[in-house]
């Protein structure tokens, strides 16, 4: 955290620096890497303090990049006269494809059947098609690259929608930036390509809260609003929202009622984890005493976030070897160098938290 940022300083003090100087392009790097980072610091802090802090140095980052890129050609502005208060939201770019996507066959398959489906025959579905999307399960198990690779399958406009961006400390403004999404969003549509808007994190920005600001509130119900206004009966729209969530018992039940799909993302099994080994040790030098599938075995309990980061740390043990010897290539990757990267490394998905998400899953999955 305290490295993170630090280098967010740095990004915003050289930001700053470049403005000055009259460096616009440079200026707009800088300006983004320090929200990114900023961004990713809100997620990690549990202090209500701290996320304050970042989200007003993003607040105020974001309103100087919005003057800085006002007259670029490809950037989607939300400008708020009244309070001074920006939004920024640009549509994502993704070359993700379904066989990316290791496993989660059950989720692929729902996915396909309201998006990718109804795309290539709208008259095979008189009644229309899902249009809410609820992925909810363990983190780093792949809901965010499923709907990467659903927008990608369809050639879709694909926006992101997160607290840290729409929520403001002025008047008004939270909900107009929802508002303001959602009508652009509709606008594409006319471009002849389907529209996803991707709520990440979504239990941040639609839990039940016994203690809330009026602006929360005002939030949620202007999304509920706009999803109604996607969700009606035998409309038949490319417009679909999709959430994601680690923590589905947060959400508002009105938020849930919105989303005809429910779909638990689970943690890979053991077929899956060996597929997950071989896909990302594809293009790595592997000794003939690597054995992925022991390997596999012996890594329950693990998602394929921590799946790829062990793969990643034993490559790197070998590279961090051969400069340290002066060799000039890394030998191959051992059996002992995978052991040794999985001992390093603790599975992110517990027993505990797994049985509260099927639990959960009982009562409202819907495939």
């Amino acid at each position: 955290m305290s490295e993170l940022e630090k280098i967010a300083i740095e990004k915003a003090k050289e930001a700053v620096y470049l403005d000055q100087q009259g460096s616009r392009d440079a200026a707009i790097a800088r300006y983004r890497e320090a929200i990114q980072i900023l961004s990713r610091l809100i997620s990690l802090s549990q202090s209500p303090v701290l996320k304050e802090v970042y989200r007003e140095r993003v607040r105020r980052y974001m309103e100087r990049l919005n003057e800085l890129t006002a007259s670029g050609p490809n950037k989607v502005i939300v400008k708020q006269q009244t309070s001074g208060e920006e939004a920024i939201f640009e549509p994502v770019q993704t070359d993700v494809k379904w066989s990316d996507v290791i496993g989660l066959e059950e989720a692929k398959q729902a996915i396909r059947e309201a998006i990718v489906y109804p795309w290539a025959r709208a008259d095979l579905f008189p009644l229309g098609w899902p249009t809410g999307i609820l992925l909810f399960g363990p983190p780093g198990c792949g809901k965010t690259l499923l709907v990467a690779a659903a927008a990608n399958e369809v050639n879709a406009i694909l926006y992101t929608l997160d607290a840290a961006t729409v929520m403001s400390k002025w008047l008004g403004e939270s909900e107009k930036n929802i508002a303001v999404l959602f009508a652009r969003a509709r606008t594409d549509l006319s471009k002849g390509r389907p529209v996803v808007i991707f709520i990440d994190e979504a239990d941040s920005l639609t839990s039940q809260r016994y203690l809330e600001v009026g602006g929360e509130a005002r939030a949620r119900n202007q999304l509920l609003k706009e999803m109604d206004g996607i969700l009606s009966k035998n409309k038949r729209e490319y417009l679909y929202v999709i959430a994601a969530t680690n923590k589905p018992w947060l959400l508002d039940d009105a938020f849930i009622r919105r989303f005809q799909k429910r779909i638990y993302v689970g943690a890979p099994d053991l077929t899956n984890r060996l597929l997950l080994f071989r896909h990302y040790a594809a293009n790595l030098r592997l000794s003939e005493d690597a054995d992925l599938e022991q390997i596999a075995r012996t890594t329950e309990g693990y998602s394929p976030a921590d799946i790829y980061n062990i793969c990643l740390d034993a490559h790197l043990s070998t590279i961090r070897e051969m400069f340290e010897r002066g060799l000039e290539e890394p030998r191959n990757i051992t059996m002992d160098d995978f052991i040794a990267a999985i001992s390093r490394r603790k599975p992110s998905i517990s027993e505990e938290v797994v049985k509260r998400l099927m639990d959960w899953g009982r009562k409202h999955e819907a495939y």
